[in-house]
This record gives structure tokens, sequence and C-alpha cells, in this order.
């Protein structure tokens, strides 16, 4: 899996706000809806909270709701928020960065550093709003089930 279950989860929660921007969203009904521990994904949501992805309301109205439009949030900004991005700087057969083994690079160096930037650059150009198809397919499978 190229996610973490954080970051995973958190891109799936910011697609699900991103097609309910009429309304706040409880923590709850999106861990129900894609079956996602409630505990993990609050923290979750914290998270993107503290970090100014989404927006919090506490209470019994409260939920969250997204800050920026779905178009503005990438797939990079969120591995970031997690501090996942030296994964993508990380050397495919050694347990260090690329950058460390430039005067003796590791036999498939290259090819690597093209895919890893082939990747990062996806992340970068791949909007919640661009998910957001994933998720309304799933809502017709779900309603169809």
């Amino acid at each position: 899996m190229i996610f973490s279950d954080t970051v995973r989860y958190a891109l799936i929660a910011l697609s699900y706000l991103a097609l309910n921007r009429d309304r706040l969203v409880k923590v709850e009904e999106i861990a129900k809806v894609h079956r996602i521990p409630k505990p993990f994904l609050a923290k979750v949501m914290h998270e993107l909270s503290k970090r100014g992805l989404v927006y919090s309301v506490k209470g019994p109205r409260g939920g969250f709701t997204l800050t920026k439009e779905p178009d503005e949030i990438t797939i990079w900004d969120v591995i970031k928020v997690f501090g996942e991005e030296y994964k993508y700087q990380m050397c495919l057969l050694h347990a260090h960065k690329c950058s460390e083994f430039n005067d003796n690079p590791c036999v498939v160096h290259h090819k690597w550093e093209e895919l890893k930037s082939t990747i990062v650059n996806f992340f970068k150009n791949t909007s919640i709003m661009d998910l957001t198809g994933i998720e309304e397919r799933q809502f017709q499978e779900v309603r169809q089930s």
C-alpha cells in the first residue's frame, strides 16, 4: 500500500467532506459509511483541523467542513500534513534517502528517481476534487446493495 492508514483515512474523509460541502459532517458518519475506526478517524480529523485543512465545530450540531475548495487541496498536501513526504525520498534498496547515495547510487537509482518523480507529481496535481468521483461511485455501490 502506498499510503499509511492515516493518510488514506484523511483522503477518504476529505473526499467525503467535499461531497457534503453544504453541511457540517460528524466523524461518526464518515466512520460508519467507510467502516473506519471512529477513534482513529477522530485523531486524523483533529490533525487536519490543527493544520487548517478542515474547520471543526464542537457540540451536538457540530462537525467538520473543508476550509478550502476541494480543488485547492492535493494529495501531496495531505501527505505533508502527516509528515510522510520522506517516504518519497527514500532509496528503493537501502533504508536511507536517495540523496545520501549521489556519489555511489544503487543499481536502480535512476529508474527509481524517475518513477518517484512521476508519483510525487501525480500527488501534487491530484486534488481532493479529483477523488470525489471515487467517493460518488462508492455511494452508488452502497445504495445498490
